[in-house]
């Protein structure tokens, strides 16, 4: 996703230009050491990393989103830049999405796949075909990040300055949309009951389906927090932490949306939420924090099932928590990886 530090001056969400998908930076921790992933409590959860077949070329080949259910993922290859092709594997089985469709943000359980292509236009490919989204007048360009079971699809549109506004679409009529909330709200993900998530200026900020916009709630002693993505009740996101080295560090944080709850987290960074509420702790190293606070890490890659400092990412989880996609970084290439859990 294209969200940035803070949502505060607004700006903090890249709108004004595409969602250009770089090439990720390597990673600096290592995976667990043995085949089996473990927890700090309960039952062990079994688990083992595969590779995902690469159908073209590219030294940049990422699963960057997987559907509730773990059936679909979707991803780039390419050479790191605007050359990048979707790709959607469907049950393992990869196919290359239209040259039009480019920087995927996600896909649903019917396996719809949404995204922005280089020039801010709004796409979704849904059998077999790529539609492009309307652009509400006004505004110039849209940045899309989620989709729901439904087909109902989230993103932000922009316009001249820092204008911008909450955008809703359908997966089965991409030419119609709804705007959300007020001018200055911005979209970054929606959960199966349609419930969307986002900013409302410096304020985290959730709809109803039926449009009713509530403040959530901002950890105390922070200025502004922004949300990155929602699964089920659960949603993460960010507040500003201390500076380093002259950037501000983003401290993660998750809200409960059916209590209200927020918490501060423990960790460097997350990289999603299930809908059962594991977390997927972006650290470098693929490692899965319950809502109890147990935990797992996760296995090495195929051939050798451990690793070496500085190889992985992980950007997708299931909503059970037991399929996590992602990439392994080895001699400045970059390989699809999907990690298969079983309880």
């Amino acid at each position: 996703m294209t969200v940035l530090a803070g949502l505060g001056a607004v700006g903090a969400v890249q709108l004004d230009r595409p969602a250009s998908r770089p090439a990720p930076a390597p990673p600096v921790l290592a995976a667990s050491p043995d085949g089996t992933a473990s927890a700090t409590q309960g039952s062990p959860v079994t688990c083992a990393a595969s590779w995902l077949p690469r159908p073209i070329g590219g030294p940049v080949a990422v699963a960057n989103s997987v559907d509730p259910t773990g059936r679909y993922i979707v991803g780039d290859i390419g050479s790191g830049q605007e050359d990048g092709r979707v790709v959607l594997w469907t049950d393992g089985r990869a196919a290359v999405l239209p040259t039009g469709a480019r920087h995927a943000a996600a896909v649903n359980a019917g396996g719809d796949v949404v995204g922005t292509d280089g020039d801010g236009t709004g796409w979704v490919y849904r059998d077999g075909r790529l539609r492009s989204l309307a652009t509400p007048p006004g505004y110039h360009a849209v940045l899309v990040h989620a989709v729901n079971g439904r087909g109902d699809i989230a993103g932000t549109a922009s316009g001249a300055g820092d204008s911008h506004h909450a955008v809703l679409w359908s997966a089965d009529r991409p030419q119609e949309y709804r705007l959300i909330g007020r001018p200055g709200s911005a979209a970054t993900g929606i959960t199966e009951d349609g419930t969307v998530v986002g900013a409302m200026g410096q304020l985290p900020y959730r709809w109803t389906p039926q449009g009713t916009g509530t403040a959530l709630t901002v950890p105390d002693g922070y200025p502004r927090a922004s949300i990155d993505s929602a699964r089920g009740e659960w949603a993460v996101g960010s507040v500003p932490g201390p500076k380093e080295g002259g950037a501000v560090r983003m401290l993660p944080v998750r809200w409960n949306l059916t209590t209200g709850a927020v918490s501060l987290l423990p960790f460097p960074g997350t990289s999603g939420i299930a809908g059962n509420g594991d977390l997927l702790v972006g650290d470098g190293a693929p490692l899965i924090v319950a809502p109890d606070g147990t935990s797992r890490r996760l296995p090495g890659r195929p051939e050798v099932r451990a690793t070496e400092a500085g190889t992985y990412t992980a950007n997708g989880i299931s909503d059970d928590g037991l399929t996590v996609v992602g990439a392994v970084y080895e001699k400045q290439v970059y390989r699809p990886l999907v990690w298969r859990c079983h309880r």
